[in-house]
């Protein structure tokens, strides 16, 4: 077998010579040859007595013809047997030659290909195969390996408990052993697959090498991403959960005080927007450096993500951590980032809470989130300290809990959806608009007011989901009713709906409410937008642009609660806007305050100058109504002109032939 082995690898070396005629060919030519010259002699032996007739003791010419002729058949028949059973050996042996090479070809082709090294050593641990992955691999050529002993290249295999089977292993099945291999002097990590061969009698071992260098750089770098932030090189958030769950281990470390700090730069988002990803990257860079170097008694230090850092404080360090935190806050202050000749201030907003391990991770971020969230709301560029009593750490405490409820609402579909009279006030034959409000279930099923659920969904960035929840619902639940509305109103809206900030800057809200119409069959006209006042002016030209494309399409947009942000008449005019809506603060005691009657007066004015047709908000009783109508304001809206209705009670003239199209719609 080993011989073959080698006849297979030699083959390699004689693929430019001719060709050997096979033995048996050879003995097949040459038994031919012999026939023949058997027969010459047998026919020779016949004209020698017959050659001279005049001989004494002559044989007969018949008689000795006959016998010559005998002979000479027999030898012939003789040496075509020979011959035809050589030729058959001939061709088995040529057969058996080609299936050789076919194997040789097979076994180069398998040896050259795969990726792992190849090594056939004898009883003698000699190296007697050596493919070209092994050459590559221990950067050593065939020829040079040939006969030198394998323990050159792995030298752990010098010792007999190396290659023989472990307890257990069975001697013929294949064994998996981690060691280190030679390459150019050098050790590099190798995993070998050993297997015993039994060739000739003798034992023999088969060796596939494979290089870990890359493997074992691989999983480093897994781990070294699975415990530090990339970008920064401080450590994750994992890392402080992993510390904080080490001291509940350890009852030891668990009694001695802990305190974490988090950490967020405030106007981060202006940044990234203004200066692009770059300028992001490199000041958190920087900022991560700041806190390393501020910090340095801290016992972790991580980027929890964003622009949201925590330093974990255990033991005597707690005492220290206000004041070091206090010296982070005014470092920032005096620091001027720097990117492409302009320098940007930059302030932080620290929240510090103390805790006790076996309260967990995350009660210890979520007390920090909440004193960071007030220090933001206190104006930000200082440190707040939670404490349970602190009525600001109440508030976003609730915010929190808020913000959880309004996640189960959403997949729950636990929103209450109203619809509350627009009234024209000058012209009585003009349509009655809507307003959709929602409400919301908590989950004891109180209903929530917007008031409440809205200011939290707005700074947890969870309004566009809400949003498109009304919109959906809106669309999906009125598509009959408002393209009825709109073959016989085409110029006025149906319902207005309510935008929130978030969502005029949220990208994917605009192709979502294309969508929408587009499946329902909705007509753009019968939709009016609302947007406050606040929230168009804090991205304005983002907000123009969402605007101004639904516009194009056939919607229109109100400005909502006027008067009471930027009131700037200079905004107002650079925006793609139908309606104004006058605050109600100022509508409420219009007849008792003359400031605020003058205020509805003036916006009311301004509003007419711009082209602009006005809605009174919170008219709440007839006396104010009618004052409005002798003001000259187009609509009003509160309960002195009709109650929010729910929007599956919501019914007008032509209820009858609503229903059927929707029973209609419904089939569909």
């Amino acid at each position: 077998m080993a011989v073959r082995f080698h006849r297979l690898l030699a083959h390699r070396r004689h693929r430019g010579r001719a060709p050997r005629r096979p033995a048996a060919l050879q003995l097949a030519s040459l038994g031919l040859v012999t026939a023949a010259l058997g027969v010459l002699v047998a026919l020779a032996l016949w004209v020698w007595p017959h050659g001279y007739p005049g001989r004494v003791g002559a044989a007969p010419a018949g008689a000795g013809l006959t016998l010559a002729l005998a002979l000479a058949g027999s030898a012939a028949a003789l040496s075509l047997g020979v011959f035809v059973r050589l030729r058959r050996l001939a061709r088995a042996q040529t057969a058996e030659l080609g299936d050789l090479r076919a194997a040789g070809e097979i076994l180069r082709a398998i040896l050259g290909t795969t990726g792992k090294g190849v090594i056939l050593a004898d009883p003698g641990l000699r190296i007697r195969i050596f493919n070209p992955a092994a050459e590559i691999l221990f950067r050593r050529l065939c020829d040079e390996t040939l006969s030198v002993p394998v323990t050159a290249l792995i030298p752990s295999l010098a010792t007999p408990a190396a290659v023989a089977p472990a307890a257990g292993e069975a001697a013929e099945s294949p064994r998996v052993r981690h060691c280190h291999g030679v390459r150019a002097g050098v050790e590099f990590p190798a995993r070998l697959l050993l297997r015993n061969l039994t060739l000739d009698g003798a034992p023999w071992l088969l060796i596939l090498v494979e290089d870990l260098t890359e493997s074992e750089r691989a999983e480093a770098r897994l781990d070294y991403l699975e415990h530090h932030d990339p970008l920064t090189g401080l450590s994750n958030r994992r890392t402080i959960e992993r510390l904080i769950g080490a001291s509940i281990a350890d009852p030891e470390r668990a009694e001695r005080p802990h305190a974490l700090c988090l950490i967020d730069l405030d106007h981060f988002k202006i940044i990234n927007a203004t200066c692009g990803h770059a300028a992001g990257d490199k000041l958190l860079k920087q900022l991560g450096r700041i806190i390393a170097a501020r910090l340095p008694t801290a016992t972790a230090m991580a980027r929890l993500g964003g622009d949201e850092f925590a330093a974990l404080f255990v033991g005597d360090a707690v005492a220290d951590a206000p004041a070091a935190c206090e010296a982070l806050v005014r470092t920032l202050r005096s620091f001027p980032f720097t990117w492409e000749g302009r320098s940007y201030d930059l302030t932080i907003s620290v929240g510090i809470a103390d805790f006790e391990p076996t309260q967990g991770a995350l009660i210890a971020l979520g007390r920090a989130d909440i004193a960071c969230q007030v220090a933001k709301t206190q104006g930000g560029g200082r440190l707040h300290r939670y404490s349970p009593e602190d009525t600001g750490s109440m508030r976003c405490q609730g915010d929190l809990e808020l913000v959880s409820s309004i996640g189960r609402a959403l997949d729950a579909d636990r929103f209450r959806v109203v619809a509350q009279p627009i009234r024209p006030l000058l012209d009585p034959g003009a349509p009655t608009h809507y307003e959709i409000l929602v409400r919301m279930q908590d989950d004891q099923g109180r209903l929530v007011a917007p008031d409440d659920f809205i200011p939290a969904a707005e700074r947890y960035v969870l309004m566009p989901t809400v949003d498109r929840w009304i919109l959906a619902h809106v669309l999906r639940s009125q598509a009959p009713r408002l393209r009825r509305w709109h073959a016989r109103y085409p110029d006025r809206f149906l319902f207005a709906v309510n935008l929130s900030a978030t969502t005029l800057v949220d990208e994917g809200f605009l192709p979502y409410l294309q969508r929408q119409f587009r499946d329902y069959c909705v007509p753009y006209p019968s939709i009016c937008f609302e947007v406050t006042e606040t929230a168009a002016v804090s991205d304005l030209g983002r907000a123009r642009a969402f605007m101004q494309r639904l516009c194009d399409l056939g919607s229109c947009f109100a400005v909502d609660d006027f008067g009471t942000g930027f009131a700037s008449y200079t905004y107002v005019k650079s925006l793609p806007i139908r309606y104004l809506k006058i605050d109600g603060s100022f509508v409420h005691h219009l007849i008792d305050e003359p400031v605020d009657r003058a205020f509805v007066e003036s916006i009311n004015h301004i509003g007419h100058v711009l082209g602009l047709q006005t809605i009174a908000e919170w008219a709440e009783t007839p006396a104010v109504v009618e004052v409005l109508r002798g003001l000259g304001v187009d609509f009003a809206q509160g309960y002195g002109v009709g109650v929010p209705v729910a929007l599956g009670d919501l019914r007008f003239d032509d209820d009858d032939e609503e229903e059927e199209d929707l029973s209609a719609n419904e089939r569909k």
